[in-house]
C-alpha cells in the first residue's frame, strides 16, 4: 500500500538532542521513513524489538524493499549515547515483557546527551485504542509526524490498523497476512466479522 502523503522528510535531522516520532497504521510507511532517516547518518544505530524476528533478527525492511541493519533490543544499549542518531522502529513493542526499562526515560537520557532521536511506530492498536508509550512519546517529541495508509477496501486515506482475525494478542508482529489498513467506512473490530 502507498502513503496518503509524501514520506516524512527526515533530512534535516541534525540538531542535537532533537527527538522526531513518526506514526500511523500499519502500511503507512513508517519503516521506509526510518530506514531513509538511518542511511542519510554516517553515525546512526538502528534499533528494533528483539522479538519481532519477521525480516530477519538484525534488519528492518520496508514494503517498499528498502532495508536497514539493525541491532535487535530487549533494553537499551550501553553504547547509544556514541551515535549521532538513534533511529527506533515498532517503538509501541518496547514494553515490558518485551523490554527492560523506561524507552521514555532512555530517549530522555540519550537527548541529554546530544543524541538525536527518530522513533516510528502505531499510534493505535487494532481496536482503535492509543498505544500509552506512543502517547507518551508524541507528548515528547520535538516533531510528530503522523502519516496514513491506504484502505485495503476502498483505496481511501486510512488511519486504522485492522486485524483480520482475533488471536487474543495485542502486540503482535505481523504482515498482511493478518493486518491491513482501513478507513472509518472499512474498519471494525475483529468480533464484528461474525
Amino acid at each position: 500500500m502507498q502513503t496518503t502523503q509524501p514520506r516524512a522528510d527526515l533530512r534535516g535531522l541534525s540538531r542535537a538532542g532533537e527527538f522526531v516520532l513518526i506514526t500511523g497504521p500499519m502500511f503507512a510507511g513508517k519503516s521506509s521513513a526510518l530506514i531513509a532517516a538511518a542511511a542519510s547518518h554516517s553515525r546512526a544505530l538502528v534499533l528494533k524489538p528483539a522479538f519481532d524476528t519477521r525480516d530477519g533478527n538484525a534488519v528492518i525492511a520496508s514494503r517498499d524493499s528498502s532495508r536497514a541493519a539493525a541491532r535487535p533490543v530487549a533494553a537499551w544499549p550501553d553504547d547509544a549515547h556514541r551515535h549521532a542518531i538513534i533511529v527506533i522502529d515498532e517503538a509501541q513493542f518496547l514494553v515490558a515483557p518485551h523490554y527492560a526499562g523506561d524507552l521514555l526515560d532512555d530517549i530522555a537520557a540519550a537527548r541529554s546527551a546530544g543524541v538525536a532521536v527518530v522513533a516510528g511506530g502505531l499510534d493505535t492498536d487494532y481496536l482503535r485504542r492509543p498505544f500509552p508509550l506512543i502517547a507518551h512519546l508524541a507528548a515528547q517529541a520535538d516533531r510528530h509526524e503522523r502519516l496514513l495508509a491506504r484502505c485495503h477496501v476502498c483505496g481511501q486515506p486510512a488511519p486504522w490498523t485492522f486485524k483480520k482475525q482475533e488471536t487474543g494478542r495485542l502486540l503482535e508482529p505481523g504482515g498482511d497476512e493478518l493486518y491491513e489498513a482501513r478507513c472509518d467506512l472499512h474498519w471494525h473490530a475483529p468480533e464484528d466479522m461474525l
